[in-house]
């Protein structure tokens, strides 16, 4: 499984059965890490348990069981930084799950005070992936909670705002938009857009949301789906950072 193949299968996994990740899997993890940091200047770090076995306290009404380990999303308290972190830390969470490994972008549901992170001046801890193994049957709770947010979906024809209407868009906009709403957001908000003045102008990616700074986190999630997809259906590209950023193609 790829990257790519991975969107399809990934789920916001709040349920974990306390199985340790394997260390090969945990070095292929910190590889990418690695790679990632020299990347981005982002400074992602993995933590597994402590000497007494502890690992981090999450929201016990939205988590349920024991986690492994997590990432720490570290960076620069920048819009540029958050934008990074989401797009960088979505590399990871696809990465974990072609592993087959259960992740969640859990934003504040988790308790500060227990998380492991080096912070460098200027550096804030800007969210937590634990990275685990799902259990064989996810408790009641988090099953409804899961069908609750992704009942939020939004209507693919609210996510791209093009010279026609997306049915009539050529065939990989259609499917990375697709690809795009299968991302995780912050409370399943979907606060991105892609805007295209004409046919033959770069697709542009926006927030149609700016009321939260976690938006900038969704619009990197959202621009790796988008890339990741127009990739694998021939039409590879980069995106521009920042908001209104264009994907200039290859």
């Amino acid at each position: 499984m790829d990257l790519y193949e991975a969107i399809a299968t990934r789920i916001s996994c709040r349920a974990y059965d306390g199985r340790p990740v394997e260390p090969e899997k945990v070095a292929v993890l910190q590889e990418e890490v690695s790679r990632i940091n020299a990347e981005s200047g982002l400074h992602i770090q993995l933590y597994g348990p402590r000497e007494d076995g502890f690992v981090i306290e999450m929201n016990q009404d939205m988590f349920a069981g024991d986690i492994p380990m997590y990432a720490a999303v570290v960076g620069l308290s920048t819009l540029d930084a958050m934008e990074k972190a989401g797009y960088y830390g979505e590399r990871l969470v696809l990465l974990a799950t072609a592993l087959g490994l259960g992740t969640c972008w859990v934003r504040s549901t988790f308790n500060r005070d227990t998380a492991r992170a080096e912070l460098a001046e200027d550096e804030d801890l800007l969210d937590v992936i634990p990275i685990g193994y799902a259990p064989a049957e996810m408790p009641e709770v988090q099953q409804k909670i899961r069908a609750n947010i992704r009942a939020r979906d939004k209507k693919l024809e609210t996510l791209y705002q093009g010279p026609v209407a997306l049915g009539e868009a050529p065939e990989w906009i259609r499917i990375a938009i697709r690809d795009v709403q299968l991302g995780p957001s912050a409370v399943n908000r979907q606060p991105i857009a892609f805007t295209q003045e004409s046919a033959d102008a770069p697709v542009r990616a926006i927030i149609a949301d700016k009321g939260r700074l976690v938006s900038y986190v969704d619009l990197g999630i959202a621009k790796l789906h988008f890339e990741l997809s127009a990739a694998a259906h021939g039409m590879p590209g980069a995106w521009e950072w920042g908001e209104g950023g264009a994907f200039v193609l290859a």
